[in-house]
């Protein structure tokens, strides 16, 4: 894999478990926290560089028709919602 190859897949994953872990919070509130992990290996693009597709991979999910999603009850059972 190509190394830009891997960094836009770095930059999707990002973006993508970035919503899956705060579903509930707005991009504004995230994005210091996605951007802190972005640069903690300073290897990688710059952040104004990916910033861009990172909330794109972010908002993603927006567009998408809601799927049914696992969830925990207080009890540890799995059960499904819509």
């Amino acid at each position: 894999m190509a190394r830009s190859e891997s960094d836009h897949m770095l930059v999707l994953s990002l973006g993508r478990n970035g919503r899956a872990s705060y579903p509930e919070r707005p991009w504004e509130e995230i994005e210091p926290v996605l951007r802190r992990v972005w640069e903690f290996d300073g290897r990688l693009r710059a952040w104004h560089d990916v910033r861009a597709d990172v909330q794109a991979a972010w908002h993603a999910h927006d567009a998408r028709p809601r799927r049914e999603r696992r969830r925990t009850s207080a009890t540890g059972q799995v059960s499904r919602a819509v």
